[in-house]
C-alpha cells in the first residue's frame, strides 16, 4: 500500500486558474486488536504497521516489553487496516487488560484543578534522574538526520516525523506519519523490536510539544524531549515534574529551553 497519493487539484494565482496534480499524503485507518479483541483505532500513513500498534501499546501501558508480546500479525481478512498484537502467556496470567482507560478523573464538582491533572498525568510515572549531559550544538545534527529521512514529507508537506537517539547521539530508529502521535508511537516500536528500548535518550519530533508527547516520551524513560515548534503550558507543567528535559522551537541552531537545562551545556 502506498503512503502518498497524485490527485487533480486546480492551482489559483490571482486571476489565473491551472488544472495541476497535487502528491497528497495517504490517510487509512488502523484498527489494533489484542489476541482477536479490538483496543484501539487511530486514523495513519499506511506502512510499518506491527511498529505502530506495539508503540501505541507500549505508550498505552498494556505491555511493558517484547516479553509481554507473543507475536503480531494482519487479521484473517487480510486487510493492511487491522493488526493483532498476541501477548505472551506470563502476560495474560496477569489477568484480564483493563481496556482503554479515561486519562483523567472527576475531582469535584467545580471542574479538574491543573495541579489534580499533572499529579494523575504522573502517579503512574517514575522520576526520570538525570544520567547525560549533552552539548547543545549536537542537538542540531540529531534534527537534521530526522529531516533528511523526511521522504514523504518532501514530496506531500503533510506528515510529521519523530526520531529517538541514544544518550551519546547515536541514531536508534525514525519514523512520520500523519499524526504525530503516531510517528513517536511508531519510532518507539521499533526500537521495542528491536530490543533496544532501554537505549533509547533522546526524542526529536518535527511537531508541537503537547502533554501527550511528554507522556509518551516518559513512559519510554528518554531525558531529553525536542520538537520544531512551540510546546504547550501542561507539557511544560509535566515535564517538569516527571523530570525531562523539554526544548521547543529548535529550528536554526537556536531552541528555547523550559524545563531541567542541566543536562544541556550551552
Amino acid at each position: 500500500m502506498t503512503n502518498v497519493l497524485e490527485v487533480p487539484v486546480v492551482k489559483y494565482s490571482r486571476h489565473e486558474k491551472t488544472p495541476v496534480s497535487e502528491t497528497v499524503a495517504v490517510e487509512e485507518p488502523l484498527e489494533i486488536y489484542i489476541d482477536n479483541e479490538p483496543l484501539y483505532m487511530t486514523m495513519r500513513l499506511p506502512g510499518e504497521e506491527t511498529p505502530l500498534a506495539l508503540g501505541i501499546c507500549f505508550t498505552d501501558g498494556v505491555i511493558q516489553s517484547m516479553d509481554d508480546v507473543d507475536g503480531a500479525n494482519y487479521c484473517s481478512d487480510i486487510s493492511a487496516n487491522k493488526i493483532n498484537i498476541y501477548l505472551s502467556e506470563a502476560k495474560r496470567k496477569k489477568g484480564p487488560l483493563p481496556g482503554k482507560q479515561k486519562r483523567f478523573i472527576s475531582y469535584s464538582s467545580c471542574g479538574i484543578c491543573g495541579s489534580d491533572m499533572i499529579d494523575d498525568l504522573t502517579r503512574s510515572i517514575e522520576r526520570i534522574e538525570k544520567t547525560i549531559t549533552v552539548d547543545f550544538s549536537e542537538l542540531f545534527p540529531m534534527q537534521r538526520m530526522m529531516v533528511e529521512r523526511q521522504v514523504a514529507h518532501r514530496s506531500t508537506g503533510g506528515t510529521h516525523a519523530a526520531s529517538i537517539f541514544d544518550g551519546e547521539g547515536n541514531f536508534l530508529s525514525f519514523a512520520e506519519d500523519v499524526g504525530r502521535h503516531n510517528a513517536l508511537d511508531k519510532a518507539i516500536g521499533k526500537i521495542l523490536l528491536e530490543g533496544k528500548i532501554r537505549e533509547a535518550a533522546i526524542v526529536h519530533l518535527s511537531s508541537r510539544l503537547s502533554y501527550e508527547m511528554v507522556m509518551k516520551t516518559a513512559r519510554l524513560r528518554a531525558e531529553i524531549l525536542t520538537g520544531v515548534s512551540a510546546a504547550t503550558s501542561l507539557a511544560i507543567q509535566v515535564a517538569e515534574a516527571i523530570g525531562i528535559t523539554l526544548v521547543g522551537s529548535l529550528r536554526d541552531d537556536r531552541g528555547n529551553v523550559f524545563t531541567h537545562p542541566e543536562r544541556l551545556i550551552p
